[in-house]
């Protein structure tokens, strides 16, 4: 089982699947999500067939989990510092470049419009992108760029 040495801080999922014990047909499985590797206090857990209901002892094996949202950093699983929650989704960003990169393409009145999903701004969500949402979300980029500002102040 890997440890907060390893260098990740963040959310991990316990996973297993086995046939079960008793009637050896249907498969069992269970995940099971962790705050972080610290939380994890056994690394087996139990888990009913659904065909025989009997009681099955699982391990688990562990793997970093990603939340929906992304707002975690990829390589320690921190938490990011540079993010806003919205009405329709977190803007985040992870560095003052990123920051930059992310407002010119929001204020941007003209952008290309490229049928392949290999930018970073292919894959921003849809309301990041809409006209309607432009006003906010730069409003949002704002307050990053003010958090960004008295983070390297201080």
């Amino acid at each position: 089982m890997k440890t907060e040495r390893d260098g990740w801080h963040g959310p991990v999922v316990g996973h297993s699947r086995r046939p079960c014990g008793q009637c050896g047909y249907q498969w069992v499985t269970k995940a099971v999500s962790f705050k972080n590797y610290a939380a994890i206090k056994k690394s087996t857990t139990k888990a009913k067939c659904s065909k025989c209901n009997s009681l099955n002892e699982l391990t688990l094996s562990f793997s970093y989990a990603e939340p929906a949202y992304h707002a975690i950093d990829p390589f320690f699983g921190l938490e990011l510092a540079l993010k806003e929650d919205t009405r329709y989704g977190t803007v985040w960003v992870y560095s003052a470049e990123h920051l930059m990169h992310l407002k010119g393409y929001v204020s941007a009145r003209v952008r290309e419009n490229h049928t392949m999903n290999s930018s970073y701004f292919s894959r921003l969500p849809a309301w990041i992108k809409s006209y309607k949402n432009r006003e906010m979300v730069l409003k949002v980029i704002k307050k990053l760029e003010k958090r960004l500002i008295t983070k390297t102040l201080s």
